[in-house]
């Protein structure tokens, strides 16, 4: 065991493979310093402080047992329109008056409504609400939850001081699922520890937060780390098909889960650690991805994208960490999955490389009337095949290569089956193809199948539902007044069903699952 008796240190990048025993002095880790050991830490009356700024996190990886107390200045976002920012705390027994306390200044208080708010707040999903303590409330707020995520801001952006003990033992933060009438299924979390976290597979092939999680705990659709923008434009999305991904010290995310019972939880892990790392979330080398980016924008003023994602060995249907659904379920642009769609909006569409050159993709617009938008191929690292746009109800091409897509609607659009994306290897034009602006699909747990698109038809739509041996099952006829209506699955058997719609010259053929 090695034993240091410290005045003054400052470390910028250090590895001990021993243990380490602090008495007396002061140890300074710089923003973009570590502290590495194979050991036990123990800290008997030194003072150790760990530094950051907005894009730079020093890190301490204890190997061993740790006893003491560090403090980590974390920094934190100003509380401005946009901003405030999702942290959790990165030390262990911190009690969140003493840290309202300790931060009096600059830790912005009047975050909510009234001035006796501070800018400290807990989500909860079960309401889809956000909660700030309060002068009243904070002295019964008892510790940080480490591993549960908080929102937090500053006057103006800067670090505040976390001090606590290390974890280095496994965390697990329990997630649940509340969609429903006024819940969601996001939840917030944060990485515990003063290091660094792999998030993805091209961080690490096995230990990270994706991989270890995946879809035990995480909505097969959503299976991605959502990360705050803090910029007005909403959550970013990090899975398997963003480059090497790491969670910073105390960093918060929103994970999706997609149990209604309580008694399930993400894992943090001690493998998942790594002295890698830069930003909130970082991306190391950027990797020379297959992929379309579009999007939508009023003006000069951009309000999302959706990104198509190719790769050797993935399906037309769901492939859990690399789709990913959108975190706002009724964003302005969105995808939809080929084949198995649940009715989610894509914010990520995966699909194997043979789709880029015939792949047709129902594409989701919501926009109001009146408004112009346009469509913009934004990015395109692709070979050969081109990118169309099809307006079902204009019978129009637009070739995305060439220029915008530009529309002003006389109604409100939303949902899918008026927009699809065409990948083509040939030139298309207004009469090579017109999609079915009809569509159905058979969410994973409900009783019923969903068909869309029924207001944009001049007639009646014939449904029939046959079985993998071609017997029809199921036969019916929708009216036009409704836009999207349900027909039951109850009574029948769980297997592989093909579902047609048909309506004047308008028809959809479709393989649904019923399980």
């Amino acid at each position: 065991m090695k034993k240091i008796s410290i005045i003054f240190l400052f470390i910028f990048s250090f590895s001990q493979s021993q243990d380490l025993t602090l008495s007396g002095g002061t140890l300074t880790i710089e923003k973009t310093g570590s502290l590495t050991m194979t050991g036990n830490f123990t800290n008997n009356s030194a003072t150790v402080t760990l530094n950051s700024d907005a894009n730079e996190f020093a890190v301490i990886k204890v190997g061993g047992s740790a006893s003491g107390n560090i403090t980590y200045n974390r920094w934190v976002n100003a509380v401005g329109t946009n901003e405030w920012d999702l942290i959790g705390s990165p030390v262990d027994g911190l009690s969140i008056s003493s840290f309202a306390n300790t931060n009096d200044s600059p830790l912005a208080t009047g975050g909510g409504s009234g001035g006796n708010q501070y800018a400290i707040g807990y989500y909860d999903n079960s309401a889809d609400d956000w909660t700030n303590y309060t002068t009243a409330t904070i002295g019964d707020a008892g510790n940080f939850d480490i591993g549960k995520g908080y929102q937090m801001g500053t006057d103006s952006g800067a670090t505040l001081a976390f001090t606590g003990t290390i974890a280095t033992t496994d965390q697990t933060q329990a997630v649940q699922d509340h969609s429903g009438a006024s819940g969601r299924i996001w939840n917030l979390v944060a990485n515990p520890y003063p290091i660094y976290l792999n998030a993805n597979t091209n961080a690490d092939g096995s230990n990270n937060f994706l991989t270890v999680n995946g879809t035990t705990t995480m909505h097969d659709s959503y299976v991605a780390i959502y990360g705050y923008d803090a910029d007005g434009s909403g959550f970013s999305i990090y899975n398997n098909t963003t480059a090497a991904t790491y969670i910073a010290p105390g960093q918060a995310f929103m994970v999706a889960a997609d149990n209604a019972s309580s008694g399930t939880s993400v894992s943090m892990t001690e493998a998942m650690q790594t002295t890698t790392g830069g930003d909130d979330f970082i991306s190391g080398d950027n990797m020379e991805n297959t992929e379309v980016v579009v999007k939508l924008f009023n003006g000069d003023n951009e309000l999302d994208s959706t990104k198509l994602f190719f790769d050797e060995g993935l399906t037309l249907g769901l492939d859990p960490g690399y789709d990913a659904g959108h975190f706002d379920d009724n964003a302005p642009i969105m995808t939809r999955l080929i084949e198995d769609d649940a009715g989610y909006g894509m914010a990520i569409n995966a699909m194997g490389l043979e789709a880029m050159e015939n792949a047709v993709i129902p594409l989701v617009i919501n926009q109001s009337a009146g408004q112009e938008f346009r469509i913009n191929l934004h990015t395109a690292t692709i070979p050969d095949p081109n990118v169309y746009l099809e307006d079902v109800e204009e019978g129009t091409f637009t070739n995305l290569y060439e220029g915008d897509f530009v529309y002003t609607p006389t109604s409100d659009l939303e949902g899918v089956g008026r927009f699809f994306i065409h990948m083509s290897a040939d030139t298309m034009s207004n009469e090579d193809v017109s999609t079915s602006m009809l569509n159905a699909y058979k969410e994973v747990d409900a009783s019923f199948i969903t068909i869309e698109g029924l207001a944009t038809q001049t007639n009646e739509t014939n449904v029939g539902l046959y079985n993998i041996l071609g017997r029809k099952v199921l036969s019916t006829t929708l009216n036009n007044n409704m836009n999207t209506q349900t027909i039951s699955t109850i009574g029948l058997s769980a297997g592989i069903y093909v579902i047609e719609l048909e309506s004047g010259t308008d028809r959809l053929t479709k393989k649904l699952i019923i399980k």
